[in-house]
């Protein structure tokens, strides 16, 4: 995590820049989360300070618009292109070439000196280096985990958070190429890594989320932790009513991760009490798969007439509804970043009840402001609402809480600095990376493998090869075909699996002639072509792959083969070397 300065001057606005594009794949009207307002509210408020702003932005499929098509609209006096989305599936979303020609003209179109990036699930990750490519200098604002987790919760299928980054495959062991091959799963993880790091500066809201991206080591650029921030002209502290009854609100998307079955399980406990009947409601706002379910429960008495569901609110009907509220509950399992809602609960004078896990913890302080419990607890939540509801004046102390402490969350500091960020940005000159430059190694894999046995012998493979991985650089493997110019120039060495034959000759041939190195089974055809033969480093197995690859991370840069003269060999021969061999664990010296 880096911090910044806030005493910093801020350069003129944005030093020379004047033309700004905001990516996000949701914008206002189109809202899911929290980060579609972020981006929405920093477009206006760069505008309002001067800035040419445009966004380039998705939207769901509607009668007359096909997906992947581009349209105009303009919202706030802002440009906003709006493209529909093909997919928001896991093996879908990361890579989506046909968007990105469309993303290029919007670059033609608006010439942007900066490229600020918000979510891109859906719109594609591969958006990030084609903004560097096209001249821009490019700013991301992580709002998940989406860097190194392809479900970008941390969550695992059993709802238990993921302690291990490299254990993708067991939530997903594979994905898809375009043309149907199934790919381990860590090519995707490469393939977003390596987008996010082509960034000239990255962004986090929360501090704990920068620190989870550098402790991941998936991604190499550093983190920098600063808050969204809330706007206080547009949410402000308004006299609460009397708190009989208390007045509970979840604001959110109605999901399992959200812990929507938590807290109505701890609701459904409240609502047994006779003592309490009458004492408190509770209100569920948003939408979700879970909207049936829950309307069900409720017609049919499951919380008594303690809970309402009002659906998807509009935002000005939601602050509304937030002026009336004692106390904004949120009891997600997954670790959030910088929840709105907690943010806007502070900036209403409104008490909290939260999840004590991620970035929930930089927002409520437990007894001063709010409530933590224990994720996926309901008899915890339920002792947390109780409280509030047998004490009603700590609703309001927290909330006078919340009231004061507003100031330090106002989004004008963020303004700020994103505006003296993009000017250093802009001022500093390019720089150009290329095969060698100290980064991460680049490996293009290609090839068809036949066989299910070979083909979960590669997924086992790549899923564990990080415990030969030497700390930095990492290897980044990435399918051939996402791979645009800059990949290539950085590309370390192109692995051909399994029967490679005449398909990947173009590849080999583009490989050799940008001098990188190519590695191919022994019984590739590709091996006995006369003008390939000698150029190209072979191997009989997977196990002898691995000793090549792990021996990349030792091999100067400069070298065209991975076998040449001058790596160390020691832990090539570690890789590849039988248990057997050793009498007890040791480790390839340095």
């Amino acid at each position: 995590m880096i911090d910044h300065d806030p005493k910093q001057a801020p350069s003129e606005p944005g030093g020379t820049v004047k033309r700004v594009l905001i990516v996000s794949n949701l914008f206002p009207p189109v809202v899911v989360g929290g980060a579609e307002i972020v981006a929405h509210r920093q477009a206006k408020a760069l505008a309002a300070q001067g800035f040419d702003v445009a966004v380039f932005a998705g939207g769901f499929a509607q009668e007359g618009a096909e997906s992947g098509s581009l349209s105009l609209e303009t919202g706030d006096g802002i440009p906003v292109y709006r493209l529909i989305l093909t997919s928001l599936a896991t093996g879908e979303n990361f890579h989506r070439p046909s968007d990105e020609q469309r993303f290029l003209s919007v670059l033609a179109a608006h010439q942007p000196e900066i490229v600020h990036f918000h979510n891109v699930a859906g719109l594609g990750f591969n958006l990030i280096p084609a903004a560097k490519a096209f001249g821009a200098r490019v700013v991301v604002t992580l709002h998940d985990h989406g860097g190194f987790c392809f479900k970008s919760t941390l969550l695992r299928d059993d709802g238990r958070l993921c302690t291990d980054v490299e254990e993708c495959a067991v939530c997903l062991p594979e994905t898809k190429a375009s043309d149907g091959t199934s790919l381990p799963i860590r090519l995707r993880r490469d393939y977003v890594a390596w987008c996010v790091d082509q960034a000239d500066h990255l962004i986090s809201p929360s501090a704990y989320l920068a620190d989870a991206f550098a402790a991941s080591g998936v991604v190499g650029k550093p983190v920098e932790a600063l808050s969204n921030g809330i706007n206080g002209d547009r949410v402000t502290v308004r006299p609460k009513p009397a708190p009989e009854p208390v007045l509970f609100t979840c604001f959110g998307y109605l999901g399992e991760h959200k812990g929507i079955p938590t807290l109505l399980a701890a609701a459904e406990a409240l609502a047994r009490e006779p003592e309490l009947q009458g004492r408190w409601r509770l209100t569920i706002a948003g939408h979700g798969h879970l909207a049936d379910p829950l309307t069900q429960d409720i017609a049919a008495g499951r919380f008594g007439e303690a809970v309402e569901f009002v659906g998807r609110l509009p935002h000005e009907q939601a602050l509304e509804h937030l002026a009336r509220t004692h106390v904004v509950v949120l009891a997600s399992h997954w670790p959030e970043n910088e929840p709105v809602t907690l943010l806007e609960a502070i900036a209403s004078g409104t008490a909290q009840i939260a999840t004590s896990l991620g970035g929930n913890l930089n927002l409520v302080e437990d007894g001063k402001s709010g409530l933590l419990v224990p994720p996926g607890d309901a008899e915890a939540l339920a002792d947390a609402m109780r409280r509030f509801i047998k004490e009603p004046e700590l609703a309001l102390t927290y909330g006078a809480y919340n009231a004061a402490r507003r100031g330090l969350f106002e989004e004008t500091q963020t303004l700020e600095r994103l505006v003296s960020l993009y000017g250093t940005l802009h001022a500093a000159a390019p720089v150009a990376r290329s095969a060698g430059d100290g980064g991460d190694i680049v490996v293009l894999c290609a090839g068809h493998v036949s066989s299910r046995e070979r083909a979960l012998q590669l997924q086992v493979m790549l899923h564990r090869f990080h415990l030969v991985e030497d700390g930095k650089p990492r290897i980044r493997f990435v399918w051939h075909d996402w791979a645009g110019a800059p990949l290539w120039r950085e590309a370390r060495l192109l692995w051909l699996w399994g029967e490679a034959g005449e398909p990947e000759l173009p590849l080999v041939a583009q490989a050799l002639r940008a001098g990188i190195p190519v590695l191919a089974p022994t019984a590739s055809p590709l091996v006995s072509v006369g003008a390939y033969a000698s150029q190209i480093d072979t191997y009989e197995s997977l196990l002898e792959a691995l000793g090549w690859l792990a021996a990349l991370q030792d091999v100067p840069a400069t070298l065209r083969s991975v076998t040449g003269p001058g790596p160390s060999a020691a832990r090539f021969l570690n890789a590849m070397a039988p248990a057997s061999s050793f009498h007890l664990p040791v480790r390839a010296p340095a």
